[in-house]
């Protein structure tokens, strides 16, 4: 089968597979990670999106030495779906499109298999292959709000478990109960049954923890963030990590933890804290400020966002540095790499809008936009600095929490030692994107 490669970035490919069964992109996807320095690699709808590699005949080795038969028996669930009345908002008017009644659609469901082609939208949800075509029905002209997680939901022939509680447009038939641990090619088996469910209790926190400190006021938007998972991304969820490394890694280095050590990372005002340990505050122009343990008031941040680090041991002291330098103008210039899709130029003066945060910063153009991107394409890998360019002529660059898969123009990437300015935006911002080749 053809085969064609594209740059996404300076750090990953685009390997997209015309024709391929759900096997044989798992079989690909699997190859793809033994090659030296691969990260990640992601299964869309035709092809696989392969993070931490730039060698293209590598990677076509790898894909064309692929076999399906080699992957392993892909795993087989059955997945008990109540069509209780209540769980199937849109049930009845699907019933009714397809002409059936619902004694013969749980006859007839129970007798469907469905295979995992890709994950994508939300973390963990699986879009799934074999809905009979006959029971097709378009997605809804309104999403909803909220769907409740474990809904077991159809558009078009295409059919899908919401994983959480999340909004949706997909027509609701049903719910589960049971986890949903999904990978690509696995099969799925519909137990229907009408009987009521029992939603599993939320996870509480893990006991045991060492605390640190105490919180007297949290500030906007403060979160913990770890290192980049990139065993997350197998399971359908964003690889996560700062929104700014560089900053990120001086914060901890200060007070003698491993730079990519869990920290706070803090959104335009930090929060207030009663702390045991010295702690280290990085801000968005590399300013750093070491604390003493006592109450610590980070305030008003430079920048958009900064990270508070706290001593994990005593016996590192850590580095103390003087800060480093940013200007205005270094966030304000981003260098991108055009790919993985052939797209027309586009212009590169654009202004940040209000709508952003870690999932991605949405820009729009500063200049008339005279050729539209298409409106849909078949699911593809994503990554942090992905740019995708929408219906509507806005840009979207992705942060670290993205999600995993998506039918939008990749027009370009940013390159991975500029992401960083991404996090530093705000809204108003007037920024510059150069697109090399």
């Amino acid at each position: 089968m053809p085969i064609r490669i594209a740059a996404a970035g300076d750090r990953a490919l685009l390997i997209t597979i015309p024709g391929a069964s759900a096997g044989q992109l798992r079989a690909a996807a699997e190859s793809l990670r033994h090659l030296g320095g691969m990260l990640a690699s992601i299964v869309g709808h035709e092809s696989v999106y392969a993070i931490g590699t730039r060698d293209v005949e590598a990677a076509r080795r790898a894909v064309e030495s692929s076999n399906a038969a080699n992957v392993g028996d892909a795993a087989h669930h059955r997945v008990e779906v109540s069509f209780r009345d209540g769980y199937g908002l849109d049930l009845p008017e699907f019933l009714a499109r397809v002409g059936v009644s619902r004694d013969e659609f749980l006859r007839r469901v129970a007798r469907v298999r469905l295979t995992v082609r890709y994950l994508g939208f939300r973390g963990g949800f699986a879009y799934l292959e074999g809905w009979p075509a006959e029971w097709a029905m378009p997605r809804r002209p309104t999403s909803r709000n909220r769907v409740p997680g474990g809904s077991f939901a159809i558009a078009g022939a295409m059919a899908g478990f919401y994983p959480i509680d999340s909004p949706g447009g997909w027509n609701i038939l049903g719910r589960t109960a049971a986890a949903l641990p999904f990978a690509p090619a696995d099969q799925i088996e519909i137990v229907p049954t009408l009987d009521e469910i029992a939603v599993p209790p939320t996870p509480r926190p893990e006991a045991g923890m060492e605390q640190f400190g105490a919180v007297l006021w949290p500030g906007q938007l403060t979160s913990v963030v770890h290192a980049p998972d990139w065993s997350r991304l197998d399971r359908g969820l964003p690889e996560g990590g700062p929104f700014d490394p560089q900053a990120a890694a001086m914060a901890n280095e200060t007070v003698g933890n491993a730079s990519d050590a869990p920290l706070l990372e803090c959104v335009l005002v930090g929060p207030k804290l009663r702390l045991s340990r010295p702690a280290a505050f990085c801000d968005g122009e590399l300013q750093v400020r070491i604390f003493p343990p006592g109450v610590v008031e980070i305030g008003r941040i430079r920048g958009m966002r900064g990270y508070l680090a706290i001593e994990e041991s005593a016996a590192s002291p850590g580095v103390r540095r003087a800060g480093g330098g940013r200007t205005d103008e270094d966030r304000k210039t981003i260098h991108a790499i055009a790919g993985p899709h052939e797209a027309p130029a586009f212009p590169p003066e654009w202004e940040v809008t209000p709508q952003l945060d870690r999932v991605g910063v949405r820009l729009r153009p500063l200049q008339a936009v005279e050729e539209q991107p298409p409106a849909d394409l078949p699911s593809l890998g994503t990554q942090f600095g992905t740019l995708q360019w929408h219906p509507d002529g806005s840009l979207l660059a992705l942060g670290p929490d993205h999600p995993i898969t998506g039918g939008y123009l990749q027009p370009a990437t940013v390159a991975w030692s500029e992401r960083w300015k991404l996090a530093q935006l705000a809204p108003g911002d007037h920024v510059r994107l150069i697109v090399s080749r």
